[in-house]
């Protein structure tokens, strides 16, 4: 009986060639479906420097959309412009275009007149280079307004090298990290 079996799958070509080479196409298969993925649907980005401690760490891996158009306050974006900061940085998104943002001196953040809870932010005295400490502005129209969450370590909108940023620059939102304690961060909007 099983010779007969045998015999019959040889003919079909499902000998060991036939199932060498259907596992040999699942692995093919599988390895494009994947590429595809991570070309079209998410990408991996690591975090350099300290500017999002203690949300993200330096060495940190993210999964990120790409696609990205539609900012909302509280997002973890990368984004990529000329800026003084060479290359593509990770920052929240604290404003949208049209919005008036007041950075108090003792790093109080308000956005149209509402003082901001960010309670992953770490308050530090890192004012800024464009003037914007104490006194009101407004975001431009698509642009957005981006923070690093550690205030006072943090290369991000309030300088002249970054300043806004067009959301057309965003390369994506941060949907979550693996970092360096195997902990999962999911980027949630921001808690009231």
């Amino acid at each position: 009986m099983k010779e007969e079996k045998r015999e019959k799958d040889m003919k079909r070509g499902y000998g060991v060639k036939g199932v060498v080479f259907d596992a040999v196409s699942v692995i093919v298969s599988s390895i494009t479906l994947l590429a595809i993925a991570f070309s079209f649907c998410v990408r991996m980005v690591g975090v350099k420097g300290e500017s999002m401690e203690n949300t993200l760490f330096d060495g940190d891996w993210l999964l990120v959309t790409p696609y990205y158009t539609e900012p909302e306050r509280g997002d973890i974006v990368i984004c990529t412009k000329d800026t003084a900061a060479q290359g593509a940085i990770v920052k929240r998104v604290v404003a949208l275009g049209g919005d008036e943002v007041l950075i108090t001196y003792d790093d109080q953040v308000y956005v149209n007149g509402v003082l901001q809870n960010e309670p992953y932010a770490q308050q530090g005295s890192y004012y800024g280079t464009r003037g914007l400490t104490g006194a009101p502005f407004t975001v431009p129209e698509g642009c957005v307004f981006l923070m690093g969450d550690n205030r006072g370590n943090s290369m991000d909108s309030r300088f002249v090298g970054v300043g806004d940023i067009e959301t057309g620059h965003l390369l994506g939102k941060v949907q979550m990290r693996v970092g360096q304690n195997s902990d999962v961060y999911y980027n949630l909007p921001d808690e009231d």
